[in-house]
């Protein structure tokens, strides 16, 4: 295992909801509505934490590592993946309705990992403006009230913003991984685990997307993967580990059943200026085997999302037990 326990108990990490009041005009959002977060957002957060003249940005430039991390010499992840993972997700609660009334109330949350926690103020007051901006069709206002910690539980704690002072409060602190790997309810007696892929997952196998439930071995790769290029990258940590026993273990883990579908999606890039799709798998999968060793891992899933693109969002899981 090398120094992974050691790795997953130092991981820093901090989960807020921002909570937003719908704008005297109402709103319309798309269905999925990730996406079109992450794009206002980035806007947002462009204008408060740029300030680079011409193209290039400044190495302190605070816009250029939270969205535009550059690659390091020498940085490799299994399978010698280049991704560079951005140090936050959004996650939004599923709502199919396109349309909100003014005065309803929207939740989204985010979550920051790493170095990326100290600049928690320039998240709070982008997400301000954003709304303050407009988003969706014809650009309408929300209203940002509050922003609250999230604990390991799930639950509200600390208020971090206040919208009617316009106030950010100092009262809040990171979780570390040991934290949530003790308070990760798992029964070691059983031999089965089940999980949902809550939110679209786009995890690849061999150069393609997998479109139907992964193996657990794909899955534990796709979750270490991202967990050591976060530590990585946004917090000077690396993974050292045997990785061919631990994967070799991990295959001994059967997929016994799953009922999953393929859900299609697309955003619209402004870079690209174009429509790019980011379909992904949902629905549950049952793994039996010996778990026991992978559950730490499994328990960080939940925390950092599993596969591609999960800033918008994707690859959100939940796990749970079938009790024999």
């Amino acid at each position: 295992m090398g120094n992974s326990r050691e790795l997953i108990s130092k991981f820093k990490l901090a989960k807020f909801t921002a909570i937003y009041e719908v704008g005297d005009e109402g709103i319309y959002l798309p269905e999925y509505k990730g996406s079109t977060l992450r794009g206002a957002f980035g806007q947002s957060f462009k204008q408060i934490g740029c300030d680079c003249a011409g193209a290039k940005h400044n190495d302190g430039c605070v816009y250029s590592y939270v969205f535009e991390t550059k690659p390091i010499m020498n940085f490799q992840v299994i399978n010698k993946s280049k991704d560079i993972p951005r140090p936050f997700v959004f996650e939004t609660i599923y709502d199919p309705r396109t349309y909100f009334s003014p005065g309803e109330r929207i939740y989204f949350s985010f979550t920051l990992y790493g170095k990326a926690i100290d600049y928690l103020p320039y998240f709070v007051v982008s997400l301000q403006e954003m709304g303050r901006y407009g988003l969706g069709k014809h650009r309408r206002r929300l209203y940002l009230r509050q922003i609250f910690q999230v604990n390991v539980n799930g639950d509200f704690e600390n208020l971090v913003y206040d919208g009617t002072k316009y106030k950010i409060y100092s009262d809040w602190n990171y979780l570390l991984g040991a934290e949530i790997v003790d308070h990760f309810n798992f029964d070691l007696n059983q031999d089965n685990v089940l999980i949902h892929f809550i939110s679209p997952t786009r995890i690849k196998s061999k150069g393609n997307y997998i479109n139907t439930a992964p193996s657990f071995e794909e899955l534990i790769k796709a979750i270490i993967r991202r967990f050591s290029s976060i530590i990585f990258f946004h917090q000077d940590l690396s993974l050292q580990m045997d990785y061919s026993e631990f994967f070799k273990s991990a295959s001994s883990v059967k997929l016994e059943e799953y009922k999953t579908n393929w859900l299609d999606w697309e955003r619209y890039s402004n870079r690209q200026k174009d429509r790019i799709k980011l379909g992904g798998i949902v629905g549950k999968a049952l793994y039996a085997g010996e778990v026991t060793e992978f559950i730490d891992w499994l328990a960080i899933a939940e925390w950092i999302h599993v596969g591609k693109n999960p800033v918008f969002g994707l690859g959100k899981i939940k796990v749970v037990q079938k009790l024999n």
